[in-house]
């Protein structure tokens, strides 16, 4: 084969290669949009029961609040990290309570911020330096959105 020959073959498979890692990118964030996606396992039925009936339900989902959402990337990243850590979790032993990891409270922190900033920006938390000191808003705010853990129903 040609040299010309095996570079058009060579820059054809990187174009379908980057079509389909394009089309499973789009139906992986088609396919978890949804926060019924995530009550999908056991584990998270009660948290989804206490989101539902929390003042949150109508304007943020579980990926508004748990990916990140500083760009594309980064929520691909977040989803399809996260996503293999719990399949994970979820066939080896599924915990009966979550708990976030450091990574996941970060993301926590700057999607609260995203929508609540104005009313963070009036607190003495606004001006925190110290790493060690840092407070996160779910540190009081544990229970919103997700209340109390109500009874997985049978």
């Amino acid at each position: 084969m040609e040299l010309s020959k095996k570079i058009k073959v060579g820059i054809l498979s990187v174009v379908i290669l980057l079509a389909a890692a394009g089309a499973a990118t789009a139906t992986m964030h088609a396919v978890t949009h949804e926060s019924s996606f995530c009550a999908s396992c056991h584990v998270m039925q009660n948290y989804m029961a206490s989101w539902e009936h929390s003042s949150h339900r109508e304007v943020a989902g579980c990926n508004d609040c748990h990916t990140d959402q500083r760009n594309y990337l980064a929520k691909t990243y977040s989803k399809a990290t996260a996503g293999a850590r719990h399949a994970f979790m979820n066939v080896i032993k599924p915990p009966e309570h979550l708990k976030m990891i450091e990574s996941s409270k970060e993301v926590v922190q700057r999607n609260c911020l995203r929508c609540h900033d104005s009313l963070v920006e009036k607190t003495r938390l606004a001006d925190q330096d110290a790493e060690a000191d840092r407070k996160f808003c779910f540190d009081c705010h544990r229970s919103t959105p997700h209340g109390r853990e109500r009874p997985t129903p049978p």
